[in-house]
């Protein structure tokens, strides 16, 4: 396995972490700087066989990454031996060490694979599916629907506890029936599980509960989508409720995303409707037309809200989803034409039906009613996609995604030359429309894929596969053999991280402001040069994730800001504070020992 090329070369971690706060941070105007690749390396070993097809992080900041794998492949200091023809796997990256802390596959003896993730805290959640007859999980062997004499597809959760240098799988449960079902999406809060995906079972049983297809008895079984609510029990679960959606023609359920009780959808329809409880979406297309719906979780039960369509003549897909107060926000691809959303538009720059051009468009939500606010075209004439999303501070988000055009447009806004690839673009809401605050491509011009990207306070993590050679920055990666799909896992820091982007925000003045000493244990001092016309500040302390822990207001004398911040009740970790004065804002990390 090639190891990740990294600045945090001498010194060890506190001395790289130091000349880590320099580069992010600095000079607040450092907040217009397209961000530089930091790392990049081959997943896998140089003969691997092995598809990533999921990521999530923690509070603390480690990276997990899962999905397929045939062979034999080496991930960090673990051997990985595939006993079907594809097992899953999922491994554990420490943002602290920069290596594979460990890794484990699962499965049987045909195709089993992982297709998404959810954490939350040391509870790690998978789903996906399994053709084997028995897939083991751990010690745990669940059975296939169709047994020995009629294997079709089946859908899988599991649950593992993280101990830190090793995981343990404490449940596992299997969805669907006699036919070919699928999991394709994992979200996961407090002792709720969320999974999203498709069943083409006449019949398919989620724990206690069954639901018919809605093409039961017609020529073609066409997959109905689902969303399902388990309930951790710690070495076990139950589900609570499975909500479905129906219609004549194919329906998926590609990504969920998380606001308290509110639980979102994204995918896409064929057939002439879908169906979400008592809203019908029509089709624009002979194809397929992208959707965004919502769910409101009552505990035991559920109910849909509402549901939007996103369509024109030909196919169009929604294929991530992100959730930040009020609003959603939904990416993926669309071939038609004209792509329309409610009383919204945005044109494909490629040839109609041919080529496709990504979109990443807003969703307010007003509880039982929504509306597109804006929409934006991100392509060029080859095709490209949204593959991931996640929102970022307040009013905006990370868009990632596949990008073969050799000049793309984010909106308005051209991007450089040679700008096709693996793509990641921080975006800020302007409550009409979004602008680019800055965009950095990877991999190749061409077949390159960014399926995945996870977000650990200022880093950004993006995972995908490339053909031949791929370079991130002065970073070179090559496939092995030449020309096979070989599994790339990146990172770069956000310039940005912890401020609201606009188009007109002033930077702070000097070199925004100091932390000493740092890292720093029980307080710390902030020194803030005088800001004339600033009577007051606002300090936000928060984790790796992003989330505000503690925020503060202290006034600003003249002569500077000398201010004690207290940091009992921390545990040992990564943190970022924010200084926030009058319409400007600027970060810096913060080591808690």
């Amino acid at each position: 396995m090639k190891l990740f090329s990294s600045f945090l070369l001498r010194g060890g971690p506190v001395a790289g972490l130091v000349l880590l706060l320099v580069l992010l941070v600095g000079p607040a105007a450092r907040a217009q700087l397209v961000p530089i690749w930091q790392s990049a390396m081959v997943v896998g070993g140089s003969n691997s066989n092995l598809a990533i097809k999921t990521t999530a992080t923690n509070a603390g900041g480690d990276l997990y990454v899962a999905g397929g794998f045939s062979g034999i492949v080496t991930i960090g200091n673990t051997t990985l031996i595939s006993i079907g023809g594809t097992d899953g796997f999922l491994a554990k990256w420490s943002q602290a060490t920069d290596t594979f802390v460990w890794a484990y596959r699962f499965g049987g003896t045909d195709v089993d694979q992982v297709t998404a993730l959810a954490l939350n805290g040391n509870r790690v959640y998978l789903a996906g599916t399994f053709f084997s007859p028995t897939a083991s999980f751990g010690a745990i062997n669940v059975p296939n629907y169709g047994g020995q004499s009629f294997i079709g597809t089946d859908a899988f959760v599991a649950k593992l506890t993280d101990a830190g240098p090793t995981a343990s799988f404490d449940w596992a449960q299997h969805l669907g029936g006699l036919g070919q079902d699928a999991a394709t999406t994992l979200v996961a809060t407090g002792t709720s599980v969320y999974v999203g995906g498709n069943f083409a079972s006449t019949t398919a049983t989620f724990g206690g509960i069954s639901l018919t297809n809605s093409t039961a008895g017609a020529a073609v079984t066409y997959p109905d989508g689902f969303v399902a609510k388990l309930v951790d029990a710690g070495t076990s679960s139950t589900m609570s409720w499975v909500q479905p959606i129906t219609g004549p023609g194919t329906k998926a359920v590609n990504a969920l995303a998380l606001n308290g009780a509110s639980v979102y959808a994204t995918g896409s329809f064929g057939g002439a409707t879908a169906t979400f409880g008592g809203s019908v979406l029509p089709n624009a297309s002979t194809t397929a037309n992208a959707y965004v719906a919502k769910l409101v979780d009552t505990g035991t039960g559920s109910s849909w809200q509402w549901a939007l369509r996103a369509g024109g003549l030909s196919r169009d897909v929604g294929n991530a989803l992100a959730v930040s107060g009020g609003r959603v926000y939904v990416a993926g691809s669309f071939s038609s034409a004209v792509l329309t959303l409610g009383p919204l538009t945005i044109a494909n720059t490629g040839p109609s039906g041919i080529t496709t051009d990504a979109f990443v468009a807003a969703v307010t939500d007003a509880g039982s009613t929504a509306a597109w606010t804006w929409a934006q075209q991100a392509g060029g004439t080859a095709n490209d996609q949204g593959t991931a999303l996640t929102a970022c501070g307040a009013g905006g988000v990370y868009l990632a995604g596949a990008f073969a055009s050799a000049a793309v447009t984010i909106g308005t806004t051209a991007l450089p030359t040679a700008s096709g690839g693996a793509l990641v673009a921080r975006l800020a809401d302007t409550g009409t429309g979004a602008t680019v605050a800055w965009a950095q491509r990877g991999g190749a011009a061409s077949n390159t894929d960014a399926s995945c990207l996870a977000v650990a306070g200022a880093r950004l993590y993006m995972a995908g596969n490339f053909q031949n050679t791929a370079t991130f920055g002065s970073l070179t990666l090559a496939s092995s053999p030449l020309g096979a799909a070989t599994n790339f896992l990146a990172f770069l820091t956000d310039p940005t991280f912890g401020a609201t982007v606009t188009a007109t925000a002033p930077a702070l003045s000097g070199t925004a402001f100091a932390l000493y000493p740092n890292p720093a244990r029980s307080a710390t001092t902030i020194m803030l040069p005088a800001l004339p016309g600033t009577a007051t500040a606002t300090l936000t302390l928060r984790d790796a994730l992003g989330r505000a822990l503690r925020t503060d207001q202290v006034s600003l004398p003249a002569a500077g800001l000398h201010h004690e911040l207290s940091l009992s009740g921390l545990s040992a970790g990564l943190y970022v504070l924010q200084v926030q004065a009058g319409e400007t804002t600027a970060s810096r990390r913060l080591v808690v020992e």
